[in-house]
């Protein structure tokens, strides 16, 4: 159990890098929407940091529980909570970069509008997994409800992604094919990383009740 708490602290803070990276990459959004070409390459390389640190806090946390033994189940557990959470900031960094090269164009403003909102749903999503994490030892019922406000999240993603899809078919009629290309690919990083959200809420769902 010691162990397990030391490792779930780690675990804490490479959330906390993974936040850092969906933060900056929302931001990456807003100046996109807004045609700030150069607030959307600084931008970009505050993701390309922040990710490049949560790998690294990966790869700690998968040699810790490489030195000692673990029930297998915990390790296996653990091992899909880090990796599924890593990919959060992968898919973040997937869509930074597909806005990196629409720049310099400018997104019609009711596709940005979306974008945007959807980039900050899955902020709001993050940041209730660094809440489950928290609460996970000391109350494992409260994971439960925060794991459903996580599925709700992705939820109101898909219903977003849903409208948005509509508004790209229409813009993709007029649109040059590389930048119709660009907008689709990155509005489904974004909808990837909700799934994603999701995916770590329900295995803290499983923790929680193998816990309660």
């Amino acid at each position: 159990m010691r162990r397990r708490r030391e490792i779930l602290d780690m675990y804490i803070r490479h959330v906390e890098r993974v936040i850092d990276v969906v933060n900056h990459a929302e931001k990456l959004i807003e100046a996109l929407v807004e045609g700030n070409e150069e607030e959307v390459l600084r931008e970009w390389q505050n993701v390309f940091e922040s990710e490049r640190k949560a790998d690294e806090s990966k790869r700690n946390i998968l040699a810790e529980l490489s030195k000692e033994i673990f029930h297998p189940i915990d390790r296996e557990e653990l091992v899909r909570l880090i990796i599924m959470t890593d990919d959060i900031a992968d898919y973040a960094k997937a869509w930074s970069r597909r806005a990196v090269l629409y720049t310099p164009n400018k997104t019609p403003n009711d596709i940005g509008k979306k974008l945007t909102l959807m980039s900050k749903k899955v902020l709001d999503a993050v940041n209730l997994i660094k809440q489950a994490v928290d609460t996970l030892v000391k109350d494992p019922r409260k994971v439960l409800e925060i794991a459903n406000s996580i599925e709700s999240l992705e939820e109101e993603v898909d219903d977003i992604r849903h409208d948005l899809f509509k508004s790209v078919l229409s813009f993709c009629n007029n649109a040059q094919p590389s930048q119709c290309i660009l907008i689709k690919e990155l509005m489904d990083s974004i909808e990837n990383a909700a799934d994603k959200c999701e995916d770590v809420g329900d295995l803290f769902r499983r923790i929680a009740l193998l816990s309660i």
